[in-house]
């Protein structure tokens, strides 16, 4: 998973886009598929770890890196004409606790620098959006945060319950259709919303079997992370902000760490108002 942009590494493109997302919290976006050229490939390339899971095709980041110059004008070059085609995902199980395994999807090397490239743009608009209460795969936040943030509130005694919670295969089950329907709430222009269906629709190679699934975004895929926040930015972190808290009598608190959150609550004086 390559590291996630800061304002200090984006293009002055990218840093309008920043500033007009700050400007219009409603605002829609129509043009940002031009933002995925060959600079921000090469971006996406110096993100990239060196040794990165190889794809389906074996290619590695040293290996494509030695026409890297060609390598991505080509590849822009089948962006701008909307030849290119993402690659199968190869599948791999992860070992879990109890017996249990985590499907993790691995994309082909120049697949991963378009999922980052798209991941640079969305990034670039919701970053303006997320709340507080978001820390999973953010730049400048993580696990830690997530964790001070739960101790804090705790600890000014305003806190009687501590409710944990985690979406059950959360990745696997992304309602596409649903998702779709949120990014173009902010994104606008087709071509970047058809790149994205081109990195979402896509068949996995698990093993010697080939499967072409209707839901989900492949945990382990570079965009997945941006994705998923974006969904859960609306159907929870703005439930809870604007629909759940104003209903409550005292103090409620929402920590989220990608799909695991826990909810804080003070005793009676959160029930629900009827």
């Amino acid at each position: 998973m390559p590291d996630a942009s800061t304002l200090e590494d984006m293009s002055p493109k990218l840093l309008k886009v920043v500033e007009r997302a700050k400007r219009e919290p409603e605002g829609r976006f129509h043009s940002l598929a031009h933002l995925i050229d060959v600079p921000a490939l090469m971006r996406a390339d110096k993100r990239m770890r060196n040794d990165a899971a190889v794809g389906v095709d074996g290619v590695t980041k040293e290996q494509y890196g030695q026409a890297l110059e060609e390598n991505l004008r080509s590849l822009h070059e089948r962006l701008v004409a909307k030849q290119y085609r993402h690659q199968p995902i190869r599948r791999v199980h992860i070992p879990k606790e109890r017996g249990k395994t985590r499907p993790i999807g691995i994309s082909a090397y120049e697949d991963k620098l378009v999922q980052d490239a798209l991941r640079e743009v969305l990034e670039a608009i919701y970053e303006q959006d997320f709340l507080e209460c978001s820390y999973g795969f953010r730049p400048g936040r993580g696990a830690h945060d997530a964790i001070r943030a739960l101790d804090r509130i705790a600890h000014q005694g305003k806190v009687s319950w501590i409710l944990e919670a985690d979406v059950v295969s959360f990745f696997d089950s992304l309602d596409r259709t649903q998702l779709k329907e949120m990014l173009q709430i902010r994104v606008a222009d087709g071509s970047l919303m058809r790149l994205i269906g081109k990195c979402l629709h896509v068949g996995v190679l698990d093993g010697s079997e080939y499967a072409e699934p209707d839901t989900g975004a492949a945990q382990g895929s570079v965009l997945s992370p941006i994705l998923g926040n974006v969904y859960l930015h609306y159907v929870l972190d703005l439930w809870f902000e604007r629909d759940v808290k104003p209903r409550l009598r005292g103090e409620a608190h929402l920590v989220r760490y990608a799909d695991d959150c826990a909810p804080r609550r003070r005793g009676r004086e959160t029930e629900m108002v009827n």
